[in-house]
């Protein structure tokens, strides 16, 4: 059973005490290490452990498991086994929703996958089977078929590392028990000024408005107002989640927010702009609403926005080209 440690406390002092020419370089060293021994203490146990024929990765929106996951497989490939990785992202199956009351679609439950297909795709590759999964195009929000030239076929001593916001839950990683490892992962910290700025979920929030403008064509107004549906949802999982797994994974990067925080900063302002010229267009996740509204709660998005608005203004900024090329920070930064 896992629970969340190791949390990450930073405060805007020492984000300014670790900006010289020689410190910073540094400070970005050590926070990007204490992430890569998280990983191979997990590769060390599963490369020793020749029975583990899969790791299953869970954890909340924006907690870099797409890195993650591929730094593991990275890692055991490198140990000597062969591992093949697979995102349930691409398994979402959007032809039936549910909508809180704002009429926000809940694009995180469970039931938005085709879980049928990702359970038996998975079983069918555990047991050596080729398979070739979907994937999902976020830009057109469309499930799509890969060339066959694309399956995965696993060999005897070869790791299935699985990842998904319901990467643990039993419909997915189906009775297997002794032959898998559950990672729970999340970034777990603080940032301070004085008085806190950001929690773990506002941490996750940020990074999330920064991906959803770059990857997602969801400008900052729209992740905003869509994050109550997120965060409700995530009640309802990740409790249990945290509670089967076997390892938790803190993806807190320490300098983070010194690259992060002010393209979010920018995004915000921009959709802000938008909106006092009136050019804001409507949220793409209200795009299948059953209530026909641009957004769900604008007024309550735009008081989130000016809180975001006044924290990350107090945090130093960094040129993203100080980031590493492997760090899980490009899952949310790169273009």
């Amino acid at each position: 059973m896992a629970v969340l440690q190791d949390k990450i406390n930073v405060t805007v002092e020492e984000f300014e005490e670790n900006l010289g020419h020689k410190k910073l370089p540094e400070f970005i060293k050590r926070s990007e290490e204490g992430f890569i021994g998280r990983i191979d203490s997990i590769v060390d146990m599963v490369n020793e452990d020749r029975s583990k024929k899969a790791i299953f990765v869970a954890g909340p929106t924006s907690s870099g498991k797409t890195t993650f996951t591929m730094r593991l497989s990275q890692g055991l490939s490198r140990a000597g086994r062969k591992a093949s990785f697979l995102s349930l992202d691409d398994y979402y199956n959007l032809k039936e929703l549910r909508f809180d009351q704002d009429g926000r679609p809940d694009f995180e439950t469970i039931d938005a996958l085709d879980v049928d297909r990702a359970y038996r795709d998975i079983h069918d590759i555990i047991e050596g089977r080729p398979v070739t999964p979907p994937f999902f195009d976020f830009n057109d929000r469309q499930q799509k078929e890969r060339d066959p030239s694309e399956a995965i076929c696993l060999p005897d001593d070869g790791v299935l590392v699985v990842e998904g916001l319901h990467g643990l839950n039993q419909r997915i990683s189906g009775d297997y028990n002794e032959e898998i490892v559950k990672v729970f992962i999340m970034p777990y910290g603080n940032v301070f000024c004085d008085s806190k700025l950001m929690d773990s979920n506002e941490i996750r929030l940020i990074r999330r408005i920064v991906r959803d403008n770059r990857h997602r064509s969801s400008h900052a107004l729209a992740t905003i107002d869509y994050w109550p549906m997120i965060a409700n949802s995530e009640e309802k999982y990740y409790t249990d989640y945290l509670a089967s797994a076997d390892y938790h994974v803190n993806s807190f990067l320490p300098y983070e927010s010194l690259v992060i925080a002010p393209l979010a900063l920018h995004d915000i302002n921009s959709a802000l702009d938008l909106l006092d010229e009136h050019k804001l267009t409507p949220s793409v996740f209200m795009e299948r609403s059953n209530t026909g509204k641009d957004f769900a709660d604008l007024p309550a998005a735009l008081k989130k926005a000016w809180i975001l608005v006044k924290h990350l203004y107090k945090i130093p900024k960094i040129d993203p080209s100080r980031v590493p090329t492997e760090s899980i920070l490009n899952e949310f930064i790169s273009k």
